[in-house]
């Protein structure tokens, strides 16, 4: 079976009930990052695996009860996140194109912030989108244009994580035009899409798309 789409379930604001279902049953893999397996819990359903430290994962009295089905990869190298580390795992199904991430916003700025750089320092050529019940969340990069459907008057921003140039919008109240966008240079904050069909490219480095719900 050739693995496409992973779930990732990390351990920021829990998903909704109906997210995570969905989610998962759109997913060829779903893998609970550490505190995440309590969102998969409380919605009476297992991952395929569990990945991280486990030191807030919250499920030590049961460990014995985890079907065989799941696969618990307990690796303790602080030197990298939980995050990181189910990444690196995902290196064993080289046909995956698509990590949607649930619970990876909210709680902690710290981890916040960290997610970002990780999710935006990995092969170009993967599709990251972070959902959550207020935002949508997508990298794009040289690799992964973007094209938002029927989302006309929606606020959009456009975060640089690394220098992107060569950013092109198409649908966007206030378009970019072959521009460089940076950290320490131009943004695009609270854009609006005026069009049910908007396109966004860049040529090099790699965009956070914010899109409100």
């Amino acid at each position: 079976m050739s693995f496409r789409k992973a779930l990732f379930v990390m351990g920021g604001e829990p998903p909704s009930e109906e997210s995570l279902l969905w989610r998962k049953d759109e997913a060829d893999i779903s893998i609970a990052v550490d505190a995440g397996w309590l969102s998969f819990i409380d919605a009476g359903i297992f991952p395929d695996v569990l990945i991280g430290d486990l030191d807030s994962w919250g499920g030590e009295d049961i460990r014995n009860e985890i079907p065989q089905e799941v696969e618990v990869v307990e690796e303790a190298n602080q030197d990298k996140t939980d995050f990181q580390k189910a990444i690196d795992f995902l290196k064993k199904y080289p046909d995956i194109t698509d990590i949607i991430i649930l619970g990876g916003l909210g709680n902690r700025t710290d981890h916040l912030i960290t997610n970002f750089l990780i999710a935006c320092s990995v092969d170009s050529s993967l599709t990251i989108i972070f959902d959550s019940e207020k935002e949508w969340i997508r990298r794009v990069t040289s690799k992964t244009k973007l094209k938002i459907i029927g989302q006309q008057g929606t606020a959009v921003s456009l975060l640089p994580i690394t220098s992107c140039n060569s950013v092109k919008t198409a649908g966007l109240k206030w378009e970019i035009d072959n521009q460089v966008l940076s950290g320490v240079g131009s943004f695009s904050q609270s854009n609006l899409c005026i069009s049910n069909e908007v396109w966004i490219s860049v040529q090099s480095g790699s965009l956070l798309v914010i899109l409100q719900k």
